[in-house]
């Protein structure tokens, strides 16, 4: 993978004996990607990354969908109940 990010902001990575070095965005994009489907609360921050949208959107739909839970001053989003509502509308 070319790119123009110095050396500094990227990943290295080795896979059978090749290393490819990979900005440090997508290296994390990748692998918040592979933990989300183990967690079963979120912040808003992230499931706006999981499901592709913004934060305010995202925030919108988490409390339409009944899925957020107040703990002290931090909000939590319920993944399942996200994707209860989701698929909701994907039925009709």
């Amino acid at each position: 993978m070319r790119s123009d990010e110095p050396i500094e902001e990227q990943v290295r990575c080795e896979f059978e004996g090749t290393v490819i070095y990979v900005p440090r965005k997508i290296f994390s994009m990748m692998v918040l990607r592979c933990q989300y489907p183990e967690k079963k609360y979120i912040r808003y921050k992230e499931g706006a990354v999981l499901y592709s949208m913004s934060e305010r959107e995202f925030n919108k739909l988490a409390h339409n969908a009944g899925a957020v839970h107040k703990v002290n001053k931090m909000s939590l989003v319920k993944v399942a109940k996200v994707d209860e509502y989701l698929e909701y509308f994907v039925e009709q």
